[in-house]
């Protein structure tokens, strides 16, 4: 479907989720990295070599290789304990892009540094929203990439 999945208004309901979620495959530890994807709703075990798969012939994560079965090969995320969105493309372009969840001070808290409680802003959502609905990802990654060369060198096949 071309519409993300519905978000819970309060953070912590997202927070309480990821950490029950246990990793795949590593037989009921918890994931060290959990991350959404906004697409489907699926909870993914990123950042990890425990869920690491073979995709033509290289080794991704398991962000990068649910992109091809969920999105064609584009993604966007949200890590859920870093409260930081991803876009991937391909196994060779991503960036982070500000979560749509603010504090009562209209801030983000990009690595829950802050620990204020976090709500829903519905209107970035619906930015993120449109990103998605029309087709704008890969061409944000390459925004955000032109601007901050640090991300060109991430190895974002692996998330």
């Amino acid at each position: 479907s071309n519409k993300l999945i519905d978000l819970p208004d309060d953070y912590s309901c997202l927070i309480n989720r990821a950490s029950c979620f246990t990793c795949p495959k590593s037989g009921g530890d918890k994931s060290r990295a959990p991350t959404l994807c906004l697409v489907c709703g699926g909870m993914l075990c990123s950042q990890s070599y425990c869920c690491q798969t073979e995709l033509e012939g290289e080794d991704v994560g398991a962000c990068t290789a649910h992109t091809y079965t969920c999105g064609c090969g584009v993604g966007i995320f949200l890590r859920v304990r870093e409260s930081q969105v991803l876009f991937l493309a391909g196994k060779t372009k991503g960036c982070f892009y500000p979560p749509p969840y603010l504090d009562d001070y209209g801030e983000t808290d990009q690595g829950l540094r802050r620990g204020n409680p976090l709500h829903l802003c519905k209107e970035r959502y619906r930015k993120l929203q449109k990103l998605w609905q029309q087709h704008s990802i890969t061409e944000e990654i390459g925004h955000a990439q032109e601007a901050n060369q640090t991300l060109v060198g991430i190895d974002w096949q692996h998330l």
